[in-house]
């Protein structure tokens, strides 16, 4: 490797190849990655910058060989230059094979320079030069997604400012672009850069919603902050990346965009700053001079903010209030959940301020791609689909991972060197992309008496606890239609209690928890009720940075519920569900406990009902279950059809009822189904396990239908005549 004579300064080092003794081969081999995939009578651009010393002026061989060393194809570039000149050839594949390598073998003896080594199939997406992988790209477009996020989140902002992101080395002539290596362990060569981002957003009529680095880079990755004195650069790459994007061919990056081959304007709306930021006054500061600037020069942008990592806590709420204050047109959510935090918030956006910015979910799935995964997420959508007056945009991560070199459970389109494999959460996103409609119909969802919802979701021992706090508690009593069932004053040590975490201990009193455990917990033996109780206690905090936890319907150490009062730094109270071993938030409220004060806390439970009361205060009302079944109705305008997508997230058949009023005659309906058995995966070796099926049923206003157990249901039928939508109808927005 040498870097004195380089092929430009952006990519300072080239190979300098040596050689001696000539042989039947001299040369060096790259494998590719994970070998290179070729296929029979395909053609294969090949190039190459070459630089020859004055002692050679031989021919260049370029071979693609099997692993056992035949040929496949050949081509020979016959001189090469004193000075850096890009050779090209194309090269016809006579085999299909997955591993096949490139050799390039100089003859004869002497020293020649390499550089910017480039082997692409003719058969990119819409033919592209320095385009797509066809089948992936595909595969994306067959989503027919509205926008698409690029490039992603810990990407963006990266490992230190010197990894950032800086869409400027993205563009222009490829081998000019300065490469990076990024947070997730891989290099990146930027051949596919902004321009190709915009272009392939273009070719398959989705927006595009690019992510910019504002000067802060991962608070995970030993984060590094910009100067402001030195913040006018990254300023300028959100304001130049506009005029890149929309600005005249006689403006300095208009000109550049032409240049690349596209005169016309891409037509930008949307920005997003920053990524998964921590609410510290180095961020305000810096997302205030980009959000000003913008706004100077770009007015039209739609400049999106951030609510940090998760669905929750001290920096999503104080940064949603920071996007109101600043009038961004939406903020970006993120969270990544277990299954049963979909299926207990469905209701997350009823209540969101219509007033304020819109919602855009940029990352968010269900941590993995069983079928059940995909179902509670479909469930999930039909309330997010219920409140496209407020959630704007919603955005699935990750969207892409290889087989061979994943890190983690989900991942929509999963891949190798030649197979492409749609997990059945594909399928769910799919199905809502291309059955969007334009109007949201309000709709009920009702059950026959009797139906049972649920099954005994909160009976159990109780117990006390807390997370990262020392606290006491005292006075505790559970009741049963106002019969006592225990209670324990603390006077003395009790064989009742098993701790599982922490140090708990009776002292004056009180049963004290003085450790700092997350969580530290104390399961009382002699507390297991049915499914009506009221169970309460007086707690107090005497250290520490959270508050209490008062777990409650306790079946074993994996599955149960508690209180948490005073979290996430004590700023929310929550209902929280361990399921299986996994913990998922329900229901979160804002909140806050005092140091060396009793509190009383009261959980009251009648069958599936609960009630959760702070000092008097009710906090939680949770209402009966609405059952395994979730809707949502919308109406196509331009093919005057309704579309109602129904889920069913439980383990049982349900026949349905369904009714629609205003439909008057009978018709066929299409109707697709994703179904089957719950932890099914689909495969790189079997693709299709799980996929959508299309039938046609005969419909009516009133029909009946059989929802097979965890299934996911899209019907589109005609309206015929007109029907009138309700004034409190929701415009659909873009998903």
């Amino acid at each position: 490797m040498e870097n004195s004579s380089p092929l430009n300064q952006n990519n300072p080092h080239y190979l300098n190849l040596t050689i001696n003794q000539p042989g039947s081969v001299a040369g060096v081999k790259n494998a590719g990655f994970d070998g290179i995939a070729l296929t029979k009578g395909d053609n294969y651009n090949f190039s190459v910058y070459l630089k020859r010393t004055t002692d050679y002026n031989e021919p260049v061989v370029v071979q693609l060989n099997r692993a056992d060393g035949s040929v496949i194809s050949s081509g020979t570039i016959t001189s090469t230059s004193g000075e850096w000149k890009k050779y090209t050839l194309t090269l016809q594949s006579d085999a299909t094979t997955a591993d096949a390598c490139l050799f390039i073998l100089p003859k004869g003896k002497g020293c020649i320079c390499l550089d910017m080594v480039s082997l692409f199939p003719q058969k990119t997406f819409r033919n592209r030069a320095n385009g797509l992988r066809n089948d992936l790209a595909q595969t994306i477009a067959d989503m027919k997604p509205k926008f698409l996020r690029f490039p992603g989140g810990c990407i963006t902002h990266g490992r230190g400012l010197a990894n950032a992101y800086r869409w400027k080395a993205t563009v222009g002539d490829v081998a000019e672009r300065t490469p990076n290596w990024n947070t997730w362990g891989y290099h990146q060569t930027y051949g596919l850069g902004f321009y190709e981002f915009f272009q392939f957003c273009e070719d398959i009529g989705a927006k595009a919603l690019p992510v910019l680095p504002i000067g802060i880079s991962c608070q995970f990755r030993d984060r590094e902050i910009a100067p402001i004195s030195e913040m006018k650069p990254w300023i300028d790459d959100a304001i130049d990346l506009v005029e890149f994007a929309n600005g005249p061919v006689t403006s300095k990056w208009g000109a550049i965009r032409a240049s690349m081959g596209h005169p016309k304007p891409f037509n930008l709306e949307y920005i997003c700053l920053g990524n998964e930021e921590d609410d510290i006054p180095a961020f305000r500061e810096r997302f205030a001079m980009a959000k000003d600037s913008l706004r100077k020069y770009y007015p039209g942008i739609k400049i999106i903010g951030t609510s940090g990592t998760t669905s929750t806590g001290r920096d999503y709420t104080s940064l949603w209030k920071f996007s109101r204050e600043n009038q961004l047109a939406a903020v970006d959510e993120h969270y990544y959940n277990d299954p049963d935090w979909f299926l207990n918030n469905i209701h997350r956006y009823d209540n969101f301020d219509r007033k304020g910015p819109k919602v855009f979910i940029g990352e968010w799935a269900s941590k993995d791609d069983r079928l059940y995964n995909a179902i509670v997420e479909a469930a999930y959508l039909t309330g997010v689909e219920k409140n496209a007056d407020v959630v704007e945009l919603t955005c699935y991560a990750p969207l892409l991972c290889n087989e061979k070199h994943q890190q983690w459970h989900p991942d929509l389109i999963r891949f190798d060197n030649t197979s492409v494999m749609k997990t059945p959460s594909y399928y769910v996103q799919q199905l809502y992309s291309i059955n969007a409609g334009d109007n949201y119909i309000p709709s009920t969802v009702s059950y026959k008496p009797g139906f049972k919802l649920t099954s005994d979701n909160y009976t159990g021992m109780v117990g006390v606890g807390s997370w990262g706090t020392q606290v006491q508690y005292d006075e505790l009593k559970l009741t049963s239609n106002n019969k006592l069932l225990y209670e324990d004053n603390f006077a003395a040590a009790s064989s009742d209690w098993t701790v599982q975490n922490g140090a708990f201990s009776c002292l004056n009193g009180v049963y004290a928890q003085t450790s700092e455990e997350q969580p530290a917990l104390s399961i009382n033996q002699k507390t297991e009720v049915s499914d009506t109780y009221t169970y309460t206690a007086k707690a107090m905090k005497t250290g520490g940075a959270e508050g209490f936890v008062i777990p409650f319907g306790y079946k074993d150490a994996k599955n149960y519920y508690w209180l948490n009062i005073g979290g996430w730094g004590d700023t929310q109270h929550a209902i929280e569900r361990v399921s299986d071993g996994r913990k998922s938030t329900m229901y979160v409220v804002s909140g806050s406990i005092k140091n060396n004060q009793w509190y009383d806390i009261k959980v009251e439970v009648v069958r599936n009902v609960l009630k959760c009361y702070l000092d008097g205060q009710l906090i939680f009302n949770l209402p009966d279950p609405t059952g395994p079944v979730t809707a949502s109705v919308t109406e196509d305008v331009k093919a005057n059809d309704y579309l109602i997508k129904l889920v069913n997230s439980g383990s049982e058949s349900i026949s349905s009822s369904i009714l629609i009023s205003g439909m008057p005659i009978s018709q066929n309906a299409g109707v697709t189904t994703l179904t089957g058995n719950k932890a099914d995966k689909n495969s790189l070796e079997n693709p299709d396990q799980i996929k959508p099926v299309a039938t046609t049923i005969k419909v009516s206003n009133s029909f009946e239908y059989m929802l097979p157990p965890y299934s996911f249901q899209v019907f589109r039928f005609s309206k015929g005549h007109p029907v009138a939508v309700k004034p409190a109808s929701k415009p659909l927005k873009k998903k």
